[in-house]
């Protein structure tokens, strides 16, 4: 009996002195803090998906925006194809580029021209 005090004594002892551990924080990652300077309307369009693929819709909307002629998009141009990216409906896609006149068009979110109306 004294052995089993003696024993759950010192293993209290030894759990005193073990200093409380904090809960562990992660650090962001550069995806995360990439993502988190995004717009804040962007923001709330990409939420739903992971900060890596969110990224590479907004650059893949880029560089449709980049491929039909708008190096330098506005906002809301940029935020319009990401939407168009995010749901594509190929025929409200509404473009004057060259994008529409080539074949095969420069980008995937300019609707082709059918071969028989041309």
């Amino acid at each position: 009996m004294r052995r089993a005090l003696f024993l759950m004594l010192l293993t209290a002892a030894a759990y005193a002195q073990e200093p409380e551990r904090a809960p562990t924080e992660r650090a962001p990652t550069p995806d995360e803090i990439a993502f988190a300077r995004l717009p804040q309307d962007l923001q709330s369009m990409l939420a739903h998906l992971p900060a890596r693929e969110a990224l590479l819709k907004v650059e893949f909307a880029r560089q449709n925006l980049i491929a039909t002629g708008n190096a330098n998009p506005s906002h809301e141009r940029l935020r319009g194809t990401v939407q168009d990216v995010l749901a594509p409906g190929y025929a409200a896609v509404q473009s004057a580029s060259a994008g529409a006149t080539s074949y095969p068009p420069l980008s995937p979110l300019v609707p082709a021209i059918e071969f028989r109306a041309r």
